[in-house]
């Protein structure tokens, strides 16, 4: 909301904009002094201050902020179901890999697939089980380590 006029209307910045019967371009604003602002009447007030909203539900009312925390269960679902995507994507790229080996069992996952798919889905379960024990605050500080594919592994010793 950066700059407002004596009648409480929002400028926003990069926007063309009108005052009386003045038409200002849309770098006016950047372009001036704030004396050059203030002789038109405009004066800068603060943006509200919200809280992250990967946690937090935030309302501005009256330009007063309130941040009301996100339920715990329904972080825990969002965050639980997340991980689970997360998983199933890493996954998908080798997929093939599992169904060809059910089709043509002399051709196994290469053994370097298998370790990854399992790192997948044990950090797929780490995640589940460290959300589901997790407090409001606990939650939020959660890392996520999930494994490289061989494929890149082999461009990061390369490089």
């Amino acid at each position: 909301m950066p700059f407002k006029t004596t009648t409480g209307l929002t400028i926003p910045l990069d926007q063309s904009f009108t005052l009386g019967d003045v038409q200002y371009p849309s770098n006016w604003l950047r372009l001036t002094s704030d004396e050059e602002k203030a002789a038109i009447g405009l004066t800068w007030e603060e943006p509200p201050k919200f809280k992250d909203e990967r946690w937090y539900y935030n309302r501005v009312k009256d330009g007063a902020v309130t941040s009301t925390p996100i339920p715990l269960d329904e972080l825990k679902e969002r965050e639980t179901t997340n991980a689970k995507k997360q998983a199933g994507v890493l996954l998908s790229g080798s997929d093939w890999m599992v169904i060809r080996s059910v089709d043509e069992e002399e051709r196994p996952v290469p053994i370097d697939w298998a370790d990854y798919r399992e790192a997948v889905r044990t950090e797929c379960n780490r995640l589940e089980e460290q959300i589901a024990a997790s407090a409001f605050e606990s939650i939020q500080e959660i890392q996520q380590n999930w494994p490289r594919d061989p494929d890149f592994k082999e461009i990061d010793e390369a490089v």
